[in-house]
């Protein structure tokens, strides 16, 4: 049996307290396009703008465009990718109102990169006009390959924009990665990608390229890596994230983490949580 159309009310003003009591405890909170409707999520933006709380919309597709840009002029803070917003005039629009409520569009690209001659919605230059505008860009190579030269190219856009480029690498570490980190990537990786004494010398480098740009490499340690090294990569500048149980507090490993756990990331240098790597 369906619900009575006052009992469909009554349950939609519990799920909208039960969202707002969400964001007067946390600091900084990502929801889901699907997790409220549209009214809830409205009013949540414009109760965590007044309240100075960073709110971000992960925006799955579930609005439509009007919608989306109505909870970013509310103070939110959209996440997307081009597979739910797929049409840069959708992306242009978003951003307009992200930077008049004066916050930030996130991008998470899914597909291979464009190139610069590509027709339709999006050409490399489309996107490094985007990101010279302002535009957020996070591109993971778990799924696709990604051209060193390309990658750079972008970072420098972003740079230009002040916006934040974030690489996600995922296997062993390459000399090309120098280039974007000069270029002020942050660039996300896993101490799996650090196999050897040649790969721990390319961490360090992008690690200093970086740090020297004003972002940072940022190290997840899963497994766990010498002493030596995550002493010099701290020194070169990284975030090193430990994913690790903590130590026991008479190991020598215990200081790096306190001071580790110290170096805190921007919102806006990973997608929703340092806990993965997409």
């Amino acid at each position: 049996m369906s619900e009575h159309p006052i009992e469909k009310g009554v349950a939609g003003v519990v799920r909208t307290y039960e969202l707002l009591d969400r964001v007067r405890t946390r600091q900084d909170l990502v929801i889901r396009d699907d997790q409220f409707d549209f009214t809830a999520l409205l009013e949540a933006a414009r109760y965590a703008d007044r309240r100075g709380i960073r709110l971000s919309l992960l925006d799955t597709g579930r609005f439509g465009l009007d919608e989306v840009e109505s909870l970013a002029r509310a103070g939110s803070r959209i996440m997307t990718s081009d597979e739910a917003r797929p049409r840069a005039d959708e992306w242009e629009i978003i951003h307009k109102a992200c930077r008049e409520a004066g916050t930030h569009l996130a991008v998470f690209w899914n597909g291979p990169l464009p190139t610069a001659d590509q027709t339709g919605s999006f050409s490399g230059r489309t996107l490094e006009d985007l990101l010279r505008s302002g535009v957020d860009f996070h591109v993971s190579n778990r799924a696709h390959p990604r051209e060193p030269e390309v990658l750079a190219g972008l970072a420098g856009a972003a740079k230009k924009g002040r916006a934040f480029f974030v690489l996600y690498h995922v296997g062993p570490l390459v000399a090309e990665l120098a280039g974007p980190a000069a270029g002020r990537a942050w660039i996300h990786f896993s101490d799996a990608s650090i196999a050897d004494e040649p790969a721990a010398a390319l961490a360090v480098e992008a690690a200093r390229a970086a740090a020297s740009s004003g972002s940072r490499v940022v190290v997840h340690i899963e497994n766990g890596l010498p002493l030596e090294l995550l002493e010099a990569l701290w020194a070169a500048g990284a975030a090193l994230l430990f994913l690790t149980p903590p130590s026991d507090d008479r190991s020598l490993l215990r200081p790096v983490e306190m001071k580790a756990s110290r170096r805190k990331l921007p919102a806006r240098a990973a997608w929703l949580s340092t806990a993965f790597m997409p």
